[in-house]
């Protein structure tokens, strides 16, 4: 083999070398390179700065904005190019009490053109208001915020005059629930909890209802005493009533010698009889 021949083979055996050489350090410069990700896209949501109670008017310092991811922002008030929806949120009134960090909707609060209190309302509802006192609400304990449910007690005697002095059975006294887990708007003038938590003595209750249930605590009110029971703050499930009228308790229930006044023949053991209609078919048992 001539020497030319084998110097050119010399020479593209080294090339063929440092290009290998060359691309097996380029493919491992460009591994540990990290890789880069593309960002999520985000938004400026407006959110609650500070704790604000209910019924206050916003001011600037109560909202600021916070980055969020965009397709969670959708929900809420975000603030797009060229827009301060926080500008135009200063000066609405709060319908509820509002946390810290919580993203704000304009649900939250309402224009203080008609009135404080009805921007507290929610859509389609009232507020009428009761007269209550400690003994009626709770010691003083029922509060601007919590949920009750609204009993009436009466004296039925005049509803069935006809039959005093004859012995015809009467239910003189009774106390049923007329309106079941409603919201205490505010009591008197006071329409949120004081930030010592000291309990609100007031005279005048305002309760939130439908227009149907306006009409049945305003007729309950001529007819007895209302008061307000406490309800826990967890809700309760319970089937929809549009004016509760569903329980009562005569005075024959609450007291043995009611039912023997009424009556009632006593049992062997001093107990009460207790009157059952099935039917149009009345027997007697013991209690």
């Amino acid at each position: 083999m001539k020497p030319v021949v084998i110097v050119l083979m010399a020479v593209a055996v080294a090339a063929a070398s440092a290009t290998a050489f060359l691309a097996q350090r380029w493919v491992s410069t460009q591994a540990a390179r990290p890789v880069a990700t593309q960002a999520a896209p985000v938004a400026e949501v407006l959110v609650v700065a500070r704790e604000v109670a209910a019924g206050t008017a916003l001011a600037e310092a109560d909202l600021r904005y916070e980055p969020w991811p965009a397709n969670a922002a959708q929900r809420f008030v975000a603030r797009k190019p060229g827009e301060d929806p926080r500008a135009q949120m200063v000066g609405l009134v709060t319908r509820r009490a509002l946390a810290e960090g919580e993203p704000f909707t304009q649900a939250a609060a309402a224009k203080p053109d008609a009135g404080l209190l009805a921007g507290l309302l929610a859509p389609g509802m009232r507020a009428v208001s009761v007269a209550i006192s400690n003994a009626s609400a709770v010691s003083g304990f029922v509060a601007p915020g919590d949920r009750v449910d609204v009993v009436m007690a009466a004296d039925f005697q005049r509803a069935d005059q006809d039959s005093v002095g004859k012995g015809g059975p009467i239910v003189r006294f009774a106390a049923e629930t007329v309106l079941r887990d409603v919201k205490v708007l505010a009591i008197d003038q006071q329409i949120a909890r004081g930030k010592d938590g000291a309990a609100i003595q007031g005279k005048t209750a305002t309760i939130e209802v439908s227009p149907k249930q306006a009409e049945a605590m305003i007729a309950a009110g001529m007819m007895g005493q209302l008061s307000l029971v406490l309800r826990p703050q967890a809700r309760e499930e319970e089937a929809p009533e549009t004016t509760a009228m569903a329980s009562f308790t005569a005075d024959i229930e609450a007291s043995k010698a009611m039912r023997a006044l009424n009556g009632e023949p006593r049992t062997s053991n001093g107990g009460g009889g207790v009157r059952i209609n099935r039917a149009g078919t009345v027997s007697t048992g013991s209690y």
